[in-house]
């Protein structure tokens, strides 16, 4: 937009700065950018900015380590919050009076120990919708094959196989400490919780790379995604003595059999009956001089969860009361697609939602329902991706997340063409822009990257698939899908002042 001004042109820009041409002057036509006052253009804001409370940020910041510490894999995230939402006096959805639900109460239900809904009824009838958050807890990892040890005769060392799980770059997982977390179904059905390498006298595992100084010809000329590949993503668990391959098996493996019989009572069969991986044995860490930053494994998507339900328990103690019931459903396998039957894709959102309408004495037809779901309003809650220093070049600096510059409003994921995404309407993203803003919830746009660069996807667009409104809004971070993820302290803040309003005050 042109406009004429004292003889020259002043031309706006999104920056809020304008280029002045002079009149001539000895035949020299001089250019000076001036900064103006442009009510019209959207400028990005700072989380510190806009928080006056420093103490509360850290408080939730402490809060927020101890759960990562705490939580390293779905059913620890599902057992820490079981016992955070009983001493907050949420009761079991299947263990609550035979009542009606009064405002304000809160309930929970688990599904199979990987999955878990929590809510507060709301003074609005569930009939008119509720509001809620759609996050996931699990996080990529290193997960055990269902036979995974084995042992080498020439070196004698023992080892597990291995099979990622979620989209990693291979080689940020190896020579690095690795704790192994999971359970074990035993032959006669008991079951064991193992829990090994977190503490500082505990021995850990190892996935060992090639030393420089061989890796010329075997391994430097390889495509980065192939420096490791998958089969070779081998986890020491033992030493023993070197032997002719005249055994049937290595004898480190029978070692390594006869502890984990000693130890836990756990034979080999036991481990097809297992879900058992490989996490990073480090506790979280602030980072920077300046300690604004965290550093952990699991942000994806542990951040949300922690946010997220956070404030819900929070309101609760506070002994609020929404106007609409508020939920959180914590999903599992996202980063494998949603898939299973503790995935967004499940029925178990649908199961829940019926289970709540017989709470409130309603008959619990499909039609009830499915109003139910198409009254409700979602955000779905996922990581984004910050924008990294070293690599701007895949990112459109005008769509792009800076760290520490609050939640953002994702309005489409997906790749290339919007492929596998949710695009939530102008009038989704109008409600919660409106909301934000009046609140003071420091909030910026996002895209994944550049539109040919690559991208990726949420559970959002199966919420959306239940007819509820849904629009993705996240936390940024750095070093996405690897062991080190990266937030910013103000922007975990402001996520849980934004879902905070969400659930007390969002009522379209």
């Amino acid at each position: 937009m042109y406009m004429m001004v004292s003889g020259g042109y002043l031309y706006h820009t999104f920056r809020r700065s304008a280029i002045m041409k002079s009149p001539l002057k000895n035949g020299v036509n001089k250019t000076v950018r001036r900064m103006v006052k442009d009510p019209y253009s959207w400028k990005r804001r700072w989380t510190a900015e806009r928080t006056g409370n420093k103490a509360e940020v850290e408080s939730i910041s402490r809060a927020y380590i101890d759960f990562l510490d705490r939580a390293r894999t779905e059913r620890e995230v599902v057992n820490y919050w079981v016992e955070k939402l009983r001493e907050a006096g949420f009761r079991e959805l299947l263990k609550v009076p035979k009542r009606k639900p009064r405002p304000g109460e809160g309930f929970f239900q688990v599904n199979r120990e990987r999955s878990l809904m929590a809510g507060i009824a709301g003074s609005h009838e569930l009939q008119e919708g509720f509001n809620m958050v759609a996050t996931h807890l699990d996080a990529p990892r290193i997960d055990l094959k269902p036979l995974p040890l084995d042992g080498d005769f020439e070196t004698g060392i023992g080892f597990m196989r291995t099979h990622y799980s979620g989209g990693i770059k291979k080689y940020h997982w190896v020579n690095i400490p690795l704790s192994l977390h999971g359970r074990v179904v035993r032959g006669d059905g008991s079951t064991i919780d193992l829990r090994i390498g977190d503490d500082d006298d505990d021995p850990v595992l190892l996935i060992p790379d090639l030393l420089p100084h061989l890796s010329k010809r075997v391994q430097d000329k390889r495509k980065i995604s192939e420096a490791i590949k998958g089969e070779e993503m081998l986890a020491l668990a033992g030493s023993g003595p070197i032997q002719e391959d005249t055994d049937e098996r290595p004898p480190i493996v029978n070692e390594l059999l006869d502890l984990l019989n000693r130890e836990y009572g756990i034979i080999e069969e036991d481990m097809i009956s297992s879900d058992l991986s490989l996490v990073p044995s480090w506790s979280p860490r602030e980072i920077g001089l300046d300690r604004g930053l965290i550093g952990a494994y699991g942000h994806d998507n542990r951040v949300s969860s922690f946010c997220a339900m956070h404030s819900l328990i929070d309101i609760r103690k506070a002994k609020k009361v929404p106007i609409r019931w508020a939920m959180v459903m914590n999903f599992d396998k996202e980063e494998i697609g949603s898939e299973g039957n503790t995935g967004a894709k499940s029925q178990y959102l649908e199961l829940a939602v019926y289970d709540l309408l017989e709470w409130k004495g309603c008959t619990g037809q499909r039609r009830e329902m499915i109003g139910t779901l198409s009254s409700s309003f979602a955000l779905c809650a996922d990581v984004k991706s910050g924008m990294n220093p070293t690599f701007k070049s895949v990112q459109d600096p005008t769509n792009s997340a800076r760290l520490g510059a609050g939640v953002t409003i994702t309005k489409y994921t997906g790749r290339g063409g919007k492929t596998g995404a949710n695009d939530a309407s102008a009038e989704i993203v109008g409600s919660i822009r409106k909301l934000f803003n009046s609140e003071k919830v420091v909030w910026q746009m996002q895209e994944t990257g550049r539109v040919d660069e690559g991208g990726g996807g949420t559970v959002a667009k199966f919420i959306a698939t239940r007819n509820i409104d849904v629009l993705d809004i996240g936390i940024p971070i750095l070093s996405m899908h690897s062991p080190f993820e990266v937030v910013s302290k103000m922007d975990v803040g402001m996520g849980y002042q934004a879902f905070s309003v969400f659930f007390e005050k969002f009522c379209r």
